[in-house]
């Protein structure tokens, strides 16, 4: 098992924090694993877990329950209770909150598969009570500190540099990147796109048109890193706008897409409407529209390197337990910056993510307008930019 770097931010607050802790996160990314080796761990130190699949018909039904005697006969004696799936239980909000209030030295851990539906039936009942987290697919930095080699500075970037188009051709899902045959690789990741991104989507949320979502999701996969124009697909997939945004908003809290947006403070002079949008997994985006041919001989490497590149700074903060405020930036007169992160009005970072060119011929549009150089990512310093915060 590879470790997963948000570990070392919940098993400290699981016993010092009376909170319930929830790990979301899409099927497959490992979160079951994760709790599987949280729970050997409390275990090695003496507690005792008590660990509910609610997958299984008999272990949800001993969870589902609001009932203080049913509860009881789970907790007494017990530390720690893990519940994967909670998001099957018919109030886990509910179930939540009476188990924070009523056994006050437990410890809580549970896990979801959609927050587009857990949210709504969680921030009620729990609020003040809950600290939750996500867990994306493998980060690069877990990946390569995974490596005896990773570790050592000298020997870092040749590599990254080995691992890097294996990884641009077929993402990060653990059991995907792990698989060692590439066509078997590709085997997989349509199986994941065929029973979980489409078939529990639409399972999940009631989505009648099925067509129409798997449409609109190989439409956003061919898009990665351009500005999303939701007329514009409304018109070439005839699906109205209204629908469109309700189903990339499904898309984006099932955690197959991400939306950037755009940065402004003078809208006479920037555009600050359109979203752009990149896909959590490249191997699911590569798996959508069918190529996984090696980044030098593809026509989108450039889309495909800004994916990547966004995504891991992303996973990069979420494994830390820590926000991120993120934007791109464009202007009137055609100068846009890829990448702007600001942690406060007069903190800004700005980044342009590039494959092989070392300059940014907006950073000077950018520097006249905020005051701030805009640093390019390419393949020579991309490292740094991935795995430190």
């Amino acid at each position: 098992m590879i470790p997963r770097t948000i570990e070392t931010v919940i098993y400290p607050r699981l016993s010092t924090l009376h909170k319930a802790i929830i790990l979301l996160g899409a099927r497959q990314v490992g979160k079951t694993t994760l709790l599987m080796k949280l729970q050997k761990r409390l275990v090695d130190e003496g507690k005792k877990v008590r660990f509910l699949n609610c997958d299984l018909e008999e272990e949800r039904q001993a969870i589902n329950t609001t009932s203080r005697t049913m509860l009881d006969r789970l907790v007494t004696g017990i530390d720690a209770i893990f519940i994967d799936e909670i998001q099957r239980l018919n109030s886990p909000g509910l179930t939540l909150k009476i188990l924070v209030d009523l056994y006050p030295q437990l410890m809580i851990l549970v896990t979801g598969s959609s927050s587009y539906e857990l949210r709504n039936q969680l921030n009620d009942a729990l609020t003040g009570r809950y600290l939750d987290y996500i867990l994306n697919p493998l980060s690069f930095s877990e990946v390569l500190e995974s490596t005896d080699s990773g570790k050592d500075p000298a020997l870092a970037y040749p590599t990254a540099n080995v691992l890097l188009p294996d990884v641009l051709r077929h993402g990060f899902y653990p059991e995907i990147y792990l698989e060692a045959n590439p066509v078997t690789k590709q085997l997989l990741l349509a199986k994941i796109v065929e029973s979980y991104l489409f078939k529990d989507i639409l399972a999940f949320h009631r989505i009648r048109y099925s067509q129409a979502i798997v449409d609109l999701t190989r439409a956003l996969a061919y898009q990665i890193g351009s500005e999303v124009n939701e007329n514009e697909l409304s018109r070439r997939l005839k699906i109205d706008r209204k629908t469109i945004l309700s189903y990339i908003d499904i898309l984006e809290k099932s955690y197959v897409v991400k939306r950037l947006y755009p940065f402004s403070r003078n809208p006479r002079r920037e555009i600050g409407k359109q979203s752009k949008i990149y896909f959590i997994d490249l191997g699911i985006r590569n798996a959508l529209i069918g190529d996984f041919n090696d980044l030098d001989v593809r026509t989108d490497q450039g889309a495909i390197w800004e994916n990547f590149l966004i995504v891991e700074r992303w996973k990069l903060f979420a494994n830390l337990g820590k926000s991120i405020q993120s934007r791109f930036w464009r202007a009137y007169s055609g100068a846009e910056v890829d990448y702007i992160e600001e942690s406060s009005r007069d903190d800004l970072k700005a980044y342009e993510l590039k494959l092989n060119s070392d300059r940014s011929k907006s950073g000077k549009s950018f520097f006249n307008e905020y005051g701030k150089e805009v640093i390019t990512i390419n393949k020579v310093n991309y490292l740094d930019f991935i795995t430190k915060v």
